[in-house]
Parts: C-alpha cells; structure tokens; sequence
C-alpha cells in the first residue's frame, strides 16, 4: 500500500488524522509506530505522521483536508 499512517493506540490526534484521510478520500495502512524500534526512533514524538512509500516523503501532523489531497496529488475541493 502506498499510503502508511504511523499511529499510537489510544492517540486522540491520530485518530483525527485517520478521519481527516477518509475524508480526503485517501486509504492509509495504520501502523503502530512502536511496533517497530526504527519506527519508534524515527517517528516516535512526531505521530501521526502519513507516510508515502512511493514518493518516500512524510506529511507529519497537523495537517487538514486540503493540504492532505495536495500530498496525494489529488485534486482540491475548494472552489
């Protein structure tokens, strides 16, 4: 999957990143960053942070619905 959201259990603002990537429309793989020692170090205080495997980049919170589609390349709903 392209898209991975790195996520701690019980984490109020990464369960509004997840809901502000279904509303852009964007379908994340939710990893639990301290499942995993390197992820832990590299994101470990920064969480949520989504993660682009193709593009190897991160888009690392706050961010909003806009600025998640503009990651995406998708295209903006603003008028």
């Amino acid at each position: 999957m392209r898209w991975q959201l790195f996520v701690r259990p019980n984490c109020f603002l990464c369960a509004q990143a997840a809901q502000l990537l279904a509303e852009a429309g964007i379908a994340a793989q939710r990893l639990d960053v301290d499942s995993n020692p390197q992820w832990q170090a590299e994101y470990g205080l920064l969480v949520p942070v989504l993660y682009d495997s193709d593009e190897q980049r991160e888009l690392i919170y706050p961010f909003d619905v806009e600025e998640l589609r503009l990651f995406a390349g998708l295209p903006s709903h603003q008028s």
